[in-house]
Formats: structure tokens, C-alpha cells, sequence
């Protein structure tokens, strides 16, 4: 707690009596405000995740499908341009689709930039190998989000972290030199088993040593790195013609990312370190950190207040069944996860169909992204955790509603559009919330389970998300607007039955759960 408790026992010289504090009231009362020292700290910290938003998008412009860039290389396909009545809109998917014209047989790619999608042979009938290998990538994130629970409670958050970022920047290299869709899968697979363990262990890393008031700063810092990695795919793919070149370009900021675990200053975390009854290495971990925002500190007369839990993973699990107010946290936070994920890449793997231009359609898309994660900061402030998310995810259905009505607004721009990328909006800032929701809900002890638990959930829902886009040439396109705006109404009903933590100390084993 934030309040000082007074020791029985007085100190062995003087008067003078030992204080005891939990972690987070020597947090709060040593850092108590945001300066230069600190966001620079959060900043060199967010940017280990650098590749997170580039990797898990991967797909969208290395696997992109041009069916707007095409000419007719046989006579069958020009008898079809001859007797169209709307040449205008002839060469699109529906003449490729409608009329089974098959790649280099009765038309040819003009496009000057490769992708796999060209260059195997995916479209049309073939077009759901790309949500597979799109999807499957989260298939991996389930698989080694599940696993890094261990990882993080043996090994320590930072460096389970640096663990799954050497693995996604192996695999990320790998996937340059893929001969086939068959191995591009595996090595897909392989970087969401990575991705997902190091930006979650990033995440817990440096919410753990946010103090009370600068949570929402922090979390705010942290995904905005995912903007930023989003918007260096976009101009990666902008520059780079060649699919295996994006490959290997995000590979050196894969790279990049795992050198500056080794060059930030911010050390293990210390709740990590005293769950497994470490108080010396948590007491040093802290002075490393205060030291690095320019504070000062002192352990002297000073005792820590934890409970040391070195439990296995089977025992973590049984803990929800003995403490029912975690229990419920959890499976609420699952579901919110899954919602706004399954909406969020719903979106992001579907902007090639709302939108006209590819680039322009992500570069908007990335930048809404942003503004999300930016706009939870002052939403959080002025509505609290519970408030701002609920707002949030109300927000997401609001837009997808009036995305379903038909006005067009110019000649690149309708109303969908416009709306799709203002829910695209709501729903980042939705995830940002979501995620620092989540990791005030659960207990130190048991934050490492119960964030990867929600984030193996929110994978379920990434991996489906790529399938709506699908929707879009199968039935009518309110078909999938109307799944986001139920999904988000979910989101909204979930967040209602947790309780509000805007202010409230951080529990640190499932006993001290208010529920």
C-alpha cells in the first residue's frame, strides 16, 4: 500500500524505527511524476517492440492480391474485355473470379511489386490460403503464449522477453527465403511463437515498474510502439519491391529491437524477483531503476512487504478454482481480448477491400492506430480504466453502424470507409485500455499467467479475423460490420462486471483481490 506501516520491532541503533513498504508504495512515493528521465526510459524500454505491429502484418503487403493489376495475355480473356458493357471496372476480382482466368495463361500480373500471392498462384478460389497463412501465425502466438507463463515466472520477464525476440528475428529471416507456401507457413508459426512472447513479456516488464499514476503513460508509451512498427511496414512495402526483400528488411528491425534489451537501462522487474522470495535482487533491481530516472533512494530502515509464491504452473491454475473473484477477472478480461482482436484484424487484414489504394488504406489505418493508443491516455483520465474502455468498445459499435449505410462521400471516399477507420480507431484505443485493464486486474503472482492466458485468447480472435475479410466477397459487406458491432456490444457487456482499478494499489498475490 501507498500508506507507511510501522514496523514492531525498532531498529536495533536509536530510535529510529524500520518502515515497511509494499513495492508499489516505494514506486509511488520515489517516482512521483513524469520527467525527462523517465519517458526517455519508457521510451528506449517500448522500443525492444519495434517489429511487433510489422511482423504480426506481415502478410498484408508481402501476401497482397493486386486483382486491379492485370492485362489479358490471352484471346478468351480479350473477347471478355471486347463484350464488357463497363470497361472502366473490368479488370478487377469479379472478371478474374467470375470467369475462372487463370495466372499467366489468360492474363499476367503488371504489378512491379512481387508477393507470394503472384508469385504461387493464390487468388480467388485459392484466396483462403492467405487468410490460413495470415491466421496461423496467431495458431503460434496461442502456442507459445501458453508456454511463456513458465517462461516468465522461471526466467524473469525482461528475459523471457529477449528469448522470443531472438526467435521471431530467426524467423523472420527465415521467411526471406521460403521456396514455397508450405515452408513460409512454418516459419509463420515460428515468429507468432516468438512475437507474442516477447511484446507480452515487454509489456509486463514495464508496467511493473509504473508507478500508480503514470500507468496509463506507460501502457500509452508501450503500444504506441505497435503504431510505429505498423507504419514501418507500411513504408517498407512503399520502398521495397520485392516480398522476400520486406522480409528480410523487417528481419535487421527484429534485430535491432533484441540489441536494445541489451542497451535500455531498465532492469529485471523487481515484483518478478520478490514472488520468488529474491528481496535482494529486487532491492537492487529498484535502485537501478530509481537511479536511472534520477531519483534517489534509500534501502536503509527500509523492510518490503510481498509473500513469497514460487509456485509451478499447476498450481497457478488451481488458484482460480480457490479464489472465485480471480476466476471471474480472468475469463471477463479473455473475452474482451477476443473481442476487440478478432474486430482489430478483422480491420487490418481487410482494408484492401474498403479501401481503394493499398497503401493509402494502411497508412491511414496505422495512423488511426496511433491516434487510438494516444486517445486511451486522455479517455483513461478523464473516465478511469473501467469508464474509458467501456466508452471504448461502445465507440467500435457505434461506427460499424453507421458504416452499413450507403453514402458515398467523393469519388475515393464513402462513409464506410471513413467510419471503418474511426472504429479502427476506437477499437486501438480499446486494445490499449484492454491491456492495462488486464494487468491491474490480475495479481503480481499470477499477472504472467492471466496476461498470456488473455492474449491466447485475443489469438483465437486474431486468427479468425483474417477469415471476415473473406465475407466481404461472399455476402453482403454489412455481413462483417454487423459481426464487429456485436463483438464490440460483448466487449461493452464483459467490461460492466469488472471492477474499476483507476487508483487502486496493484494486488500482488489472489488474497488481496476485492471482488
Amino acid at each position: 500500500t501507498d500508506t507507511v506501516v510501522e514496523n514492531e520491532n525498532a531498529a536495533e541503533k536509536g530510535t529510529l524505527k524500520e518502515e515497511s513498504y509494499a513495492i508499489e508504495g516505494i514506486i509511488d512515493k520515489t517516482v512521483k511524476r513524469l520527467n525527462f528521465r523517465v519517458a526517455f526510459l519508457y521510451w528506449a524500454a517500448l522500443s525492444t517492440v519495434f517489429q511487433s505491429g510489422a511482423v504480426t502484418n506481415m502478410t498484408v503487403i508481402t501476401g497482397n492480391i493486386p486483382y486491379k493489376e492485370w492485362k489479358c495475355s490471352s484471346e478468351r480473356c480479350t473477347s471478355l474485355y471486347t463484350a464488357a458493357t463497363d470497361k472502366d471496372n473490368f479488370f478487377s476480382q469479379r472478371t478474374i473470379c467470375d470467369n475462372d482466368l487463370v495466372a499467366r495463361t489468360d492474363f499476367d500480373w503488371t504489378t512491379k511489386k512481387t508477393t507470394f500471392t503472384t508469385d504461387w498462384d493464390i487468388y480467388c478460389k485459392t484466396e483462403a490460403k492467405l487468410s490460413t497463412i495470415s491466421g496461423v501465425y496467431f495458431g503460434g502466438a496461442f502456442v507459445g503464449l501458453l508456454c511463456s507463463t513458465g517462461i516468465f515466472d522461471r526466467i524473469g520477464r525482461k528475459r523471457g522477453a529477449l528469448l522470443g525476440s531472438v526467435v521471431t528475428a530467426v524467423a523472420t529471416a527465415a521467411s526471406a527465403i521460403a521456396p514455397n507456401y508450405e515452408a513460409l507457413l512454418v516459419f509463420r508459426i515460428i515468429s507468432g511463437f516468438g512475437l507474442m512472447i516477447s511484446y507480452t513479456g515487454t509489456y509486463c516488464w514495464i508496467i511493473e515498474f509504473a508507478p500508480t499514476n503514470l500507468r496509463n503513460i506507460a501502457s500509452g508509451f508501450y503500444n504506441t510502439g505497435w503504431s510505429i512498427s505498423y507504419l514501418i511496414l507500411v513504408l517498407l512495402g512503399y520502398l521495397i519491391d520485392k516480398w522476400q526483400y520486406v522480409y528480410l528488411a523487417a528481419a535487421g528491425v527484429c534485430v535491432f529491437c533484441t540489441a536494445m534489451f541489451f542497451i535500455t537501462p531498465l532492469p529485471e522487474s523487481p515484483r518478478f524477483h520478490l514472488v520468488r522470495g529474491m528481496e535482494t535482487e529486487a532491492k537492487t533491481s529498484l535502485v537501478s531503476f530509481f537511479r536511472a530516472t534520477g531519483n534517489n533512494f534509500s534501502f536503509d530502515n527500509v523492510n518490503l512487504l510481498y509473500e513469497k509464491r514460487a509456485q509451478n504452473y499447476l498450481q497457478q491454475v488451481s488458484d482460480f478454482r480457490k479464489y472465485p473473484a480471480m476466476l471471474k477477472r480472468a475469463v471477463l478480461s479473455m473475452l474482451c481480448w477476443f473481442a476487440v482482436s478478432m474486430i482489430g484484424y478483422g480491420y487490418t487484414f481487410g482494408w484492401s477491400k474498403i479501401g481503394s489504394n493499398l497503401y493509402t488504406s494502411y497508412l491511414f489505418g496505422a495512423l488511426g492506430g496511433g491516434l487510438g493508443y494516444v486517445s486511451s491516455i486522455p479517455s483513461c483520465k478523464l473516465l478511469g480504466r473501467k469508464g474509458a474502455t467501456f466508452f471504448l468498445f461502445g465507440g467500435i459499435a457505434v461506427f460499424n453502424f453507421l458504416a452499413m449505410l450507403d453514402v458515398k462521400l467523393s469519388d475515393s471516399w464513402t462513409l464506410e470507409h471513413v467510419a471503418s477507420l474511426l472504429g479502427s480507431v476506437s477499437g486501438t484505443g480499446a486494445f490499449a485500455m484492454v491491456y492495462l485493464y488486464t494487468g491491474e486486474l490480475a495479481p503480481t503472482s499470477h499477472r504472467g499467467m492471466i496476461m498470456c492466458l488473455s492474449s491466447s485468447s485475443a489469438r483465437v480472435g486474431s486468427f479468425l479475423g483474417p477469415y471476415v475479410s473473406l465475407l466481404y466477397g461472399v455476402t453482403d459487406r454489412r455481413v462483417p460490420l454487423a459481426l464487429f458491432a456485436g463483438l464490440s456490444f460483448c466487449g461493452c457487456l464483459a467490461t460492466f462486471f469488472l471492477p474499476d482499478t483507476t487508483g487502486v494499489t496493484i494486488p500482488e498475490t489472489p488474497k488481496d483481490l476485492k471482488d
